[in-house]
């Protein structure tokens, strides 16, 4: 299993997150959370998979998990933080 190293809570959508920090699409996403938030019946429960899975929303070839983009090396700037990570 992979998840964040230095004793970091999160999993793998945690990292393909900190994969596209301060990106331009980023800020989009914040945009859409927010908005998302403010919808009356709209509860989002885990933040780093709605990210994610809106990111991967963002890619040519989008996929329905998050594990299989990585596979696939669709944010393949996520691959930098795999040293970095906790593996059990």
């Amino acid at each position: 299993m992979i998840l964040p190293g230095d004793d970091q809570s999160g999993m793998l959508e945690t990292l393909l997150c900190k994969s596209f920090e301060e990106s331009p699409v980023d800020a989009c996403i914040d945009e859409f959370i927010a908005c998302a938030r403010e919808l009356p019946d709209t509860k989002i429960q885990r933040l780093d998979k709605a990210r994610a899975h809106a990111y991967l929303a963002t890619r040519p070839l989008p996929h329905v998990s998050v594990g299989v983009a990585a596979e696939k090396a669709i944010g393949r700037s996520v691959m930098t933080y795999l040293p970095m990570c906790g593996r059990s």
